[in-house]
């Protein structure tokens, strides 16, 4: 057998057959299939591409996370201007915040990770700094990048699930062509999605499957964009995005807890075991306590960075620039729709003190979704995040199925190229 095997603690092993074992990663590092934008139904499946991610090399990974990048990036700003077509103001959408958790996510999928930024408090002298550091390095590659590993499989099955639902939902729903809300259409358009996730759901075991949240919760999340798409007032549109938002933000972080459990467990062979062989109950206790202590620790450090700024996790939401900004956009301070004032109900738990929004352990569902309610809200109207996640020559040769070297830096929305990225 060539490549990497997992063996009974649940650890990433490496076989020794060095020349085989070449041939194999630069045959993976080559596979991706060329892809042109828009992105299509078809070319996220194309996207998502084969392959076990506990077997991978990390070039591979590196290719996939960043072509799911540039697709969801594709995807916002498509729903968007669809969303605000008829002179309405452009809303920040679900795939909006994925292109840049994916590409934060990607930052980590490295043979040797450099965990900068990270949330470090201003107190600690230098070398225990530099000590923390080595240490978190240390952390996302045992096992063979167990952690990142975990990460990079949640965020291809997420894309291929809830990013094949928005590319159908936009191939359906053209608002130039649609006159008024088709019940026919919507019904059309759903059914057509129960088929993909029925197919989805008999994947081989190489996609690391997780428990599946009712379907249910998906569609009434995409129901909420369809009638966005044909409601008149622009605060009520609003109120729809953020519903949306929220009930598919919900049904993802269900879908995705096995995977953040893993990647945040202090015991990473027993944690990838379970993942492998789809346990996704309690834990022994006496691995569960260690590792929820581990994960609140680990969350200390986290960041998400955005188009325009860093967020530390484990300090409060900031407003969006510029200074002044108030935390809320105006039509989401005031909230009026019966189903987001229950979803800000049900998943926003900092009970309107700033204190309250930061993460204190991402790998609690709760936690993570108190978090994730205020980021939504908060900016759904930053303009930056339409920026594009790669500079012109990275997103062409992601196109083509390239793993481009070098600067990865964002490119402002409607701005001009950095010079560094010319």
């Amino acid at each position: 057998m060539i490549g990497p095997a997992v063996g009974a603690d649940g650890v990433v092993h490496e076989h020794s057959h060095p020349q085989r074992e070449l041939s194999y990663r630069l045959g993976l590092s080559t596979a991706a299939e060329p892809v042109t934008l828009p992105i299509s139904s078809e070319e996220v499946r194309l996207i998502a591409s084969r392959g076990y991610p506990l077997w991978e090399p990390v070039e591979v990974m590196q290719l996939r996370n960043r072509r799911i990048t540039l697709a969801y990036a594709d995807l916002s700003v498509r729903l968007a201007d669809a969303l605000a077509y008829g002179g309405y103001r452009r809303q920040a959408n679900w795939c909006t915040f994925s292109s840049w958790s994916s590409k934060t996510i990607g930052g980590w999928i490295e043979s040797e990770p450099q965990p900068d930024p990270i949330h470090v408090p201003p107190w600690l002298p230098p070398w225990v700094v530099d000590h923390g550091k080595e240490l978190l390095r240390w952390a996302l590659t045992r096992d063979n990048g167990a952690t990142y590993r975990a990460l990079a499989a949640g965020n291809r099955y997420v894309f291929l699930e809830i990013g094949m639902a928005f590319a159908r939902f936009l191939e359906a729903f053209d608002p130039r062509r649609l006159t008024g809300a088709d019940e026919a259409a919507w019904t059309e358009y759903w059914r057509g999605m129960e088929q993909v996730l029925a197919e989805q759901a008999r994947l081989d075991p190489s996609w690391l499957l997780t428990e599946m949240p009712p379907a249910a919760e998906l569609e009434l999340g995409l129901r909420q964009y369809f009638e966005a798409l044909f409601t008149l007032d622009p605060k009520q549109r609003a109120e729809l995005v953020l519903a949306g938002n929220l009930l598919i933000g919900a049904y993802e972080q269900r879908r995705v807890d096995g995977y953040v459990a893993a990647s945040l467990a202090l015991f990473t062979g027993p944690a990838m075991r379970r993942l492998v062989c789809r346990r996704f109950g309690p834990d022994w206790p006496w691995r569960a306590w260690p590792s929820s202590a581990y994960a609140g620790l680990m969350s200390r450090f986290m960041v998400l960075k955005l188009a325009d700024e860093v967020l530390m996790l484990g300090e409060p939401l900031p407003a969006p620039a510029p200074a002044g900004t108030p935390l809320f956009p105006e039509d989401l301070q005031a909230i009026t729709l019966p189903l987001a004032q229950a979803l800000l109900t049900r998943y926003d738990l900092s009970d309107g003190q700033n204190d309250g929004r930061r993460v204190h352990n991402w790998r609690s569902y709760d936690d993570r979704m108190s978090y994730i309610a205020n980021l939504f809200r908060s900016r759904q109207q930053h303009e930056p995040l339409f920026s594009k996640p790669f500079p012109p020559d990275v997103e062409a040769k992601l196109l083509k199925g390239e793993l481009a070297p070098g600067a990865t830096t964002a490119v402002p929305a409607g701005g001009p190229i950095p010079p560094a990225e010319r």
